[in-house]
């Protein structure tokens, strides 16, 4: 069996952490999005850009496009809302000039955590204005319906939230790349 840091989670972000702390844990491996590549030999994971004046991040990694900033449109103005409201708001959505934004799905939520950042743990830039608070999914809760997963952008954990009784924060994201 070959170890070191060749392992190849092709796809798969990189969690941010970089400092081992334990022979073997993540910081030695430093496993995930390019191909393997240790973080000072890495690519440009994101790449910011302006359309129509609306800010937006691809995702080289996951070949999503993000809204860029948590007081935009694209982040229903930093505006917390209940489950159902959020979805109507992300798939009414004209935003950069594409009108097929969406909630994203709590994988696609938690591949743009970085656990190597104090909160909020998320890269700024190039994800200016991002509340240390949780954001909604898309993704039902397997245990109850009236449940849906959200990620924390305090901690960077995952839970479930009250559809009808949580207001929570939006990052809306489409197919990108």
């Amino acid at each position: 069996m070959k170890t070191g840091r060749n392992i190849i989670t092709r796809l798969l972000p990189k969690t941010g952490q970089i400092t081992e702390y334990v022979a073997g844990d993540d910081g030695t491996h430093e496993a995930g999005w390019w191909k393997g590549r240790l973080n000072s030999n890495n690519l440009t994971r994101w790449i910011q850009k302006t359309i129509g004046g609306d800010d937006i991040v691809l995702d080289r990694a996951t070949g999503l496009m993000w809204a860029a900033d948590g007081n935009a449109l694209g982040c229903a103005n930093s505006i917390p809302q209940e489950w159902l409201p959020a979805i109507l708001y992300a798939t009414g959505l004209t935003f950069a000039g594409f009108d097929d934004w969406r909630l994203p799905n709590v994988s696609e939520l938690q591949s743009i955590v970085n656990y190597g950042q104090n909160a909020p743990v998320i890269e700024q830039p190039p994800f200016s204005n991002t509340v240390s608070d949780s954001y909604w999914s898309s993704t039902t809760y397997h245990l109850g319906t009236a449940y849906a997963w959200r990620c924390s952008f305090g901690q960077g954990g995952i839970s479930a939230g009250q559809k009808t009784v949580d207001s929570l924060y939006i990052r809306c994201v489409r197919k990108g790349l």
